[in-house]
This record gives C-alpha cells, structure tokens and sequence, in this order.
C-alpha cells in the first residue's frame, strides 16, 4: 500500500537529533540532558472504554469507528483529506483540519461524514502546511501539530486564532500525528524525525518540560479508551501502547497489534484524548404488538428502539437471537425495516447497525406470522442486545418479549365456543349443541 500522507522531507534527519530530555518554554528549548523538573501532574479517575475513530484519506476517504479490540463499528464517507480528527472535550462536536494545504479548521458529523461548518485560521499556524496533529484539551482549546515545523500550536475553535503552545518538539523532529492527555496529567505527544522511522514518543509535563520516553512504529494517528492508548500506524495497524514510562528512553515501547485493518490512516481520536471522561450511552427498548398471547396464524410485529443518552454520537448496534420465535413461526419476507442504519437477517439472527447523535433515536421493525398448526414449543421468547460500547436495556425486562401461543379454542375437546356460536356447555365432550345465552338474572 502506497501511503501519500506524508510529503518528503527536504533535509536528512537522523536520530543524533532527538534530545531525550528538554525543558522547553515559550523562549526556546534547553540544552538536551538537563535535568527535568519534577513534574506536576494528578492522577485521574480510569474511565470506562470508549469507541476508537480513525479517518483514512486518499482515494477511499473514510471516518470508522473501531471498538477497543480493532472491530469496526461503523463507517461514514469523508469529501476530503483530513490530517487529523479531534472531539471536543465533552464529545458533542466532531473536528478535522485539512491536509496538506493552508489549515482550515472544519466541523464533521460523525454520523453522515458530512461537513457542518468551517472556519479560517488565522496567526502563527494560518501559514504552515501539512497540518497531521489534532487533540483537544480540557478547556476547548485544541493543541495542533505539524509535519513542516518542530513548533506546536494551540488553536481556538471558536474563533480560529492559534498561538504558540508553550513546547516544542525537539530540533529535527516534527509531529507525526497526534497528541493525548494521559490519566496522571501529562501530554503524550508523538513525534517524527523522518517519513519512515519508528515515531519517538514524549511527554510533556504540566511544567512543559518535554522528555522523549522510547519509540513506536510510525504512527499517524492516537486514540485513548479507558486509559488505554492506541497507535494508529502508518501499514495500517491498531498498536496498544503497553507501558507508558516516565523516564527518559529512546528504547522501543511494547505494544500489541489488536487488529492489522490494512486501512490508509491519516489521524484517529476518541472521546476521551483530552482527559475528560466522556463514553457513549445508549438504550434499547422492545415491545411485541399483540402482547402476551397469539394465535396460529397471528402477525405478530416487533419493534426495537435504539436511543442515543449520551452527549457524543454513539453506535446503537443491536442482535436479536430469532431462534426461540422461528420454530413457532415465520418470519415474514420484506417486513424487516428501519429508520436509519442497517437491519439483516442471518440465519436466525437479526442485526441492526448505525451511529446516532446524541438525543437521536432510531426504529427497527419486523414480522413473524405464528404457524398453523405450530408444532414449536408455543412460546415466542427473544431478547434484543447490545453490541456496541455503552448499551443497555431501556428497563430491566426492555429488551425481552415473551408470547405464548394459545390452544386452538375450535378443537372439538376444548371448552369455549366453536366458530358456529355454539358451545359444548363447558363439558368439553363436543356434542351439545345448545345456543349459548346470555344467563338471565332471576328476581326472587
């Protein structure tokens, strides 16, 4: 696979040029092997996991949602190249800055792909191309790096000015795609000394202290889930990160390849990169029409409502085990719909998939006539379950139906009424043939 992401270098540079330890503040960068001062940092909460976004560019320009084991969740088309993807603290908004050219900052629906909104920057970062680092901090602000420039930025969203962050990257090293606040405060920034060279991994403490702490295979693109980091690597790979050390080391990190997807990665982020502790939420609720009881020959309609609670668009997926309500019945051919995403039926097993935006529903339906005669057990039970992270039933019994199918009334050894409006007097000996009455009060 061809990677078009990163442009050539124009100037060879080797690891000579890595400082493992530098102090840097808004005047410059010290002296590599000083001394770091402690750093301050305040150990958080684990939070729980959260999906894994990733954008590709090229000719297949595509936002997916990965779950924490590589899984793909779900998939929307991009119009554009994307150096990198960011959300904002709380979850609610969806950023991407193109790439290579001149920085515009945009807003995606992560639902649709679509762009909603742009905005021009302006100061220090309005000139610098190649644009690949993107994460938002705790505060709205959004830290910005480049392939071009050892410098990072902050950028406001709001009204797109950027400044200068208060460290850089080492001389000779630039961004290779993304930044992430860690749990204890830090920021892990990873960085690039060429276009083929494992990425060098640094924190930047709380005092902007910046201490190179080993190195990865190239990245493009980082996402954490509950505490988790995850490299998304130039061949395609999903890389865990796992040890993040506090001391200095250019020595190669552990990771786990969770998924080799062969995907084109230009950037990744989660719900979670800025330090907050946001995670999709979303509800399922099931109900059968009519409830209860049936009878052979009875349609029976099923709907399943997906609901987004949470404050970030979250995947609603959802399986539906067939099999205890198919040997009673049939499932009826073309009744299966819904609003959004995707229902299919495989086998006895109906699987709804889509992303929804926060506050948004989504409704599935189907059929299944009950057979005549059923010679099933005569009991239609089936549950409705998550998939994705975050889901659960809407009540404690939301996502299961049960329906028994009742005995044939018209048998001749059953009591009731026939279909001729007469009744065997309750005996259940099928001979009588009184019309039945409405039994008369007697006054005495």
């Amino acid at each position: 696979m061809v990677n078009h992401r990163r442009p050539v270098l124009g100037r060879v540079l080797t690891s000579a040029a890595i400082g493992l330890v530098l102090a840097a503040t808004g005047s410059g960068l010290a002296q590599a092997g000083e001394s770091p001062a402690p750093a301050v940092s305040q150990q958080r909460a684990v939070c729980p996991p959260t999906p894994l976004w990733a954008n590709t560019g090229g000719a297949t320009r595509t936002l997916i949602q990965y779950d924490d084991a590589g899984n793909p969740i779900s998939t929307a088309p991009l119009i554009r190249d994307y150096g990198d993807i960011a959300f904002s603290p709380n979850g609610s908004t969806l950023y991407g800055i193109n790439f290579p050219d001149t920085a515009t900052l945009y807003t995606i629906d992560p639902v649709t792909g679509a762009e909603t909104s742009s905005t021009p920057i302006t100061g220090p970062l309005a000139g610098v191309t190649a644009i690949n680092g993107l994460t938002a901090r705790a505060d709205g602000m959004l830290i910005v790096g480049s392939f071009a420039t050892s410098q990072i930025f902050l950028l406001d969203p709001a009204t797109g000015v950027s400044t200068p962050f208060p460290a850089s990257f080492p001389a000779g090293i630039v961004s290779a795609g993304d930044f992430i606040t860690l749990d204890d405060g830090d920021i892990l920034a990873f960085g690039s000394p060429d276009t083929t060279s494992p990425s060098p991994v640094f924190r930047i403490r709380p005092d902007n202290t910046v201490v190179q702490i080993g190195t990865v295979p190239q990245t493009f693109g980082a996402a954490k889930s509950a505490g988790q980091v995850y490299a998304f690597a130039s061949n395609g790979d999903i890389n865990q990160l796992n040890s993040l050390p506090t001391t200095a080391s250019t020595a190669a990190l552990p990771v786990t390849t969770i998924k080799a997807t062969g995907e084109g990665f230009y950037g990744a982020t989660s719900t979670q990169d800025a330090g907050t502790c946001v995670a999709p939420a979303y509800t399922i609720a099931k109900k059968a029409t009519p409830a209860g009881t049936a009878k052979e020959g009875d349609t029976i309609t099923y709907t399943v409502t997906v609901k987004n609670t949470g404050t970030t668009a979250a995947a609603g997926n959802f399986s539906d085990d067939l099999s205890d309500v198919l040997d009673d019945a049939t499932l009826v051919a073309g009744s299966v719909t819904s609003t959004s995403g995707t229902a299919t039926v495989t086998d006895d097993t109906l699987n709804w998939t889509g992303t929804l935006a926060p506050g948004a529903t989504a409704t599935v339906t189907y059929q299944v006539q009950v057979n005549t005669p059923d010679n099933g057990d005569r009991l239609l039970t089936n549950v409705a379950v998550p998939t994705a992270p975050g889901g659960t039933c809407a009540t404690t019994r939301g996502c299961t139906t049960t329906i028994e199918v009742d005995e044939n009334c018209d048998k001749p050894d059953h009591g009731g009424y026939g279909d001729d409006g007469y009744g065997d007097n309750g005996y259940g000996d099928g001979k009588s043939k009184t019309p039945w009455r409405k039994p008369t009060t007697l006054t005495p």
